[in-house]
């Protein structure tokens, strides 16, 4: 019944006349109770019946009730993914448009993992170039050849950090980079280009001693061939005295691949040049074939071949000098060049003394990994300082270790310890 039903029955009823009862109400009750004692009680059949039948109507409606809404959901799914349906109602539009931004959050999630995974991929591919530069196959610690149509192999002299430079002689050794040589450029040329330019600490080494304001150039004095001339007006020198040995080594390993001698200018004189403690008067002469030994120092990114200050006799001496680390003090890092598991059972010259054969123990493993070609490496440089062109390491097995085939003639190195360089 609506409202205004109700208040317009609640009018009539006020508008009915009053009735008015005398009896008394304990009479009207004895006159009612036997009405109520007697009268049948309602029976609970039908309203049991109506519920059976209500839950057996249910229970054949809900299926397909159940149906029909899978049904509109899959149609409403279907219309979404088609988007070709102009009647749906703004239940299944609002479900639509839940169902595109989460799509188009997944799709940003998975452009996001898409590019995080590409960026791991990046730093995994940098890092797998990265170790490719140290594997085994076919890598060197020598420059052994180059084209020398167009490219310099500069050879720089430093000195070692991690070693003792004044008890036990001190240490240097040349890094090699390989320049591109423009069409007049010379030897020098090509070291002022990059001189400068190297991380030298990144190898464990200091800068050379010419980096302090030395100015390099090729001149011609009448000799056989031109030489650096090395302008001294501007740097300090008034060395230190582990300064004082080192800086003659530093610049046999620049110079002496390429030059027999060198010479200093002072403020445009070649005469009475004052370096430390030495007076120059006029071409100096660099030192080569010292037959040294060759050992590992590896402090840096690169292990690097470093001669040592001893000169032997024989090439078998040398190499019998490798197998174990230099006399040095005690925070110093060289290390022995030729491990345990390489042995040398003897050493022959070939008859034109231009090749050294180096008989290499059955017992030897050699493995194509960095201690082994580090090893043969080093020996080669020994052959290099003793003056040889060639080496052959005999042995039982054949293959290859880095770039050197066992039981075939190799040639000596043209100088030790590459390192990367790009303009």
């Amino acid at each position: 019944m609506r409202h205004n039903d109700e208040d317009q029955m609640e009018k009539l009823l006020r508008q009915m006349p009053k009735i008015k009862d005398d009896r008394d109400p304990k009479q009207i009750y004895r006159e009612i109770q036997p009405k109520l004692v007697n009268s049948p009680r309602r029976s609970k059949v039908v309203p049991a019946f109506a519920l059976v039948a209500a839950l057996v109507l249910f229970a054949l409606v809900a299926p397909m009730f159940i149906n029909n809404m899978q049904f509109d959901m899959s149609l409403s799914g279907s219309d979404a993914n088609s988007g070709s349906e102009e009647s749906m109602d703004m239940a299944t539009m609002n479900a639509d448009e839940t169902s595109d931004d989460s799509a188009a959050d997944t799709s940003r999630e998975a452009l996001e993992d898409k590019s995080s995974l590409k960026a791991e991929g990046e730093e995994e591919t940098n890092a797998f170039a990265a170790a490719e530069i140290h594997t085994a196959e076919g890598k060197s610690f020598v420059t052994s050849s180059f084209n020398e149509e167009s490219e310099y192999a500069v050879t720089i002299g430093v000195s070692l950090m991690d070693v003792d430079n004044i008890k036990y002689g001190g240490y240097t050794t040349p890094l090699t980079v390989i320049v591109p040589r423009g069409e007049n450029d010379t030897y020098v040329d090509a070291l002022n280009k990059v001189r400068g330019a190297i991380a030298y600490q990144d190898y464990g080494t200091n800068a050379p001693i010419i980096n302090d304001n030395v100015k390099i150039s090729e001149g011609d004095i009448g000799l056989a061939s031109p030489m650096p001339i090395l302008d001294v007006s501007d740097m300090a020198k008034g060395l230190a005295s582990y300064q004082e040995i080192l800086f003659p080594k530093e610049l046999s390993d620049t110079f002496s691949t390429n030059y027999t001698h060198i010479l200093f200018s002072d403020n445009g004189s070649t005469k009475g040049v004052e370096i430390g403690q030495n007076v120059y008067d006029g071409p100096v002469e660099l030192q080569t074939k010292n037959k040294r030994a060759y050992f590992k120092y590896h402090t840096g990114s690169l292990p690097l071949l470093v001669a040592g200050n001893d000169r032997y006799l024989s090439i078998g001496e040398a190499l019998k000098a490798m197998t174990v680390a230099p006399e040095q003090a005690d925070y110093s890092k060289l290390e022995a060049s030729i491990p345990e598991t390489v042995k040398v059972e003897g050493v022959a010259l070939e008859s034109d003394d231009a090749v050294v054969r180096i008989k290499l123990a059955d017992s030897s493993v050699l493995e194509n990994n960095d201690e082994t070609i580090f090893a043969l490496e080093a020996m080669m440089m020994v052959a290099k300082e003793f003056g040889l062109r060639a080496v052959v390491f005999e042995s039982s097995q054949n293959g290859t270790i880095g770039t050197i085939t066992l039981n075939e003639e190799v040639r000596v190195p043209y100088s030790p310890n590459p390192i990367p360089y790009s303009e």
